[in-house]
């Protein structure tokens, strides 16, 4: 794993590293957003990072249609297959109360 990167397990099977995210464990709830992909990608672990420029605006649409009190927009997750990048997921927070 890399440095300061830091792993998050879902139910939905979505697996992640998240890498250059702060760990606000202690004072945030991650949730992982899972997309559609092949069966024998389920359960492989992606690495998540924030979005680059391009991804931004995507995000920002996704992110219009929540509005959720306190959500933020962590990362991007991704895993690389063959030189082929397969969109994984995406991970926001909310303050754990």
């Amino acid at each position: 794993m890399p440095e300061g990167a830091f792993s998050i397990s879902y139910k939905n099977g979505m697996r992640a590293i998240l890498v250059d995210v702060p760990n606000e464990q202690k004072s945030r709830r991650y949730f992982g957003f899972p997309t559609d992909v092949p069966f024998y990608l389920k359960d492989a672990w992606s690495y998540c990072s924030p979005p680059t420029d391009e991804e931004d605006e995507q995000v920002a649409s996704f992110m219009k249609t929540r509005e959720w009190p306190g959500e933020r927009f962590e990362a991007v997750c991704k895993i690389n297959v063959d030189n082929d990048v397969v969109l994984r997921g995406l991970i926001t927070s909310v303050p754990k109360l």
